[in-house]
């Protein structure tokens, strides 16, 4: 049992956040792609024709940690993918307003300058 978790892509940390703050809202793209693949208690694991239920995935393929893409290592992955993505790794900061001690690297969360927005 824990009180605050580290999601980590690629060996670097992507989102630190308290337990139950990171399972209400994900601010990373790839937390929230995890948390999507999590099957929940009391869902319906066939579907209406009898079928089963695949689980949500994330897109593409785990990168190379030998030969990391430029940029953002997640952003090959990420639904959200915008240029900054591409050109740099976002710093981990803390996010606006304070959230407790939540922090993401992650261009949504950053401004022009690098800042947290």
């Amino acid at each position: 049992m824990a009180d605050r978790v580290a999601v980590m892509y690629a060996g670097r940390i992507v989102e630190q956040a308290a337990v139950r703050d990171l399972f209400a809202v994900a601010a990373h793209p790839y937390t929230a792609g995890l948390l999507r693949s999590v099957p929940r208690l009391g869902e319906t694991t066939r579907s209406a024709d009898g079928r089963r239920k695949r689980l949500s995935g994330i897109d593409g393929n785990v990168p190379d940690l030998q030969s990391l893409p430029a940029g953002c290592a997640f952003h090959p992955r990420c639904p959200d993918v915008m240029d900054d993505c591409r050109r740099a790794v976002p710093r981990l900061l803390a996010l606006r307003p304070a959230a407790a001690g939540r922090t993401v690297a992650c261009f949504l969360h950053h401004d022009p300058d690098g800042r947290p927005r």
